[in-house]
């Protein structure tokens, strides 16, 4: 598998066809034609579905599109630090993230990265799995989450500070709890998979599961609606708290908080620039203080 023939490829996929990917790499369409069969028998998929009138990628040529641009991107990177350059931040940067975490505080900030690195282009996955840096080919993975161990790179972009909260119409309904034994006898919404909530003075409370929904902003807006006491993040919170639409319950019984927010990629000698320069701009965004704790 030669450079020359991947570099073919992307281009091709780029302009939608093989002469005119050909003539912008000065080959002719037979070379063309060749080289791209020559890189199917090797690859052992066909990439590119092919007609008279259009070329298109087939799901095996999208699938192996983002791995041909790291090759290509890691290699112009290792020559740039050969001849001493500083190679410039360009190409498709492929990010996934929890999705009220980057709707929040990522998408925001992104028209500011773009006009810093405008040759860099995005392609970002907004979901609550946990997906895979290799598999799905991710430049970059923002996950909030217990660290574990990992054959990726591990940054910490911030912690993830957790309250029990309520509205104050609950509380005025039903009263505080004054320990974390009264939960019991109270209304409290949780995430489907939080059963049990962990305190620093070693009590672990099985959650009396009066409500449980499977998404953080839905929980957010039930507390909010006086459904009951819930256990939110700082950084989800932040502004319903500054508003007064949820208060602190029980501060004096803080949380056992086992989750950051971290920042994944590969474990690479040579990072290219596109992805050093992402994660540059979200450490100087986040650190020393996140925007939810200022």
């Amino acid at each position: 598998m030669d450079i020359l023939s991947l570099r073919l490829f992307l281009r091709i996929a780029a302009l939608s066809g093989v002469s005119t990917a050909a003539q912008d790499l000065s080959l002719s369409p037979a070379s063309a034609s060749a080289r791209l069969v020559k890189l199917e028998e090797t690859v052992g998929v066909r990439l590119f579905n092919r007609t008279t009138r259009a070329v298109s990628l087939t799901t095996d040529g999208e699938a192996f599109l983002p791995y041909a641009q790291q090759i290509i991107e890691t290699l112009e990177t290792g020559l740039s630090a050969v001849k001493g350059q500083g190679a410039q931040a360009e190409g498709l940067l492929r990010m996934t993230m929890p999705g009220s975490f980057g709707r929040m505080y990522i998408i925001p900030a992104l028209a500011e990265f773009h006009a810093r690195h405008p040759l860099v282009s995005l392609d970002l996955r907004l979901s609550d799995e946990v997906l895979d840096v290799v598999e799905g080919a991710y430049d970059l993975i923002i996950r909030n989450a217990p660290l574990v161990d990992s054959s990726l790179i591990v940054r910490k972009l911030a912690s993830d500070r957790r309250l029990l909260v309520a509205s104050p119409a609950y509380l005025e309904l039903h009263g505080a709890p004054s320990t974390p034994d009264d939960l019991s006898e109270h209304q409290c919404v949780s995430l489907v998979e939080a059963t049990k909530w962990k305190f620093e003075n070693g009590q672990t409370v099985s959650v009396p599961r009066s409500f449980a929904v499977n998404d953080g902003e839905a929980l957010r807006k039930m507390l909010e609606q006086g459904m009951g006491i819930g256990v939110k993040s700082v950084w989800n919170a932040s502004e319903s708290l500054k508003s007064g639409l949820l208060v602190e319950v029980m501060p004096e019984f803080p949380l056992v908080t086992e989750t950051s927010i971290w920042l994944l990629y590969l474990s690479r000698r040579i990072m290219a620039p596109k992805v050093h320069a992402m994660i540059d701009f979200l450490l100087e965004r986040f650190q020393p203080v996140p925007p939810w704790e200022r």
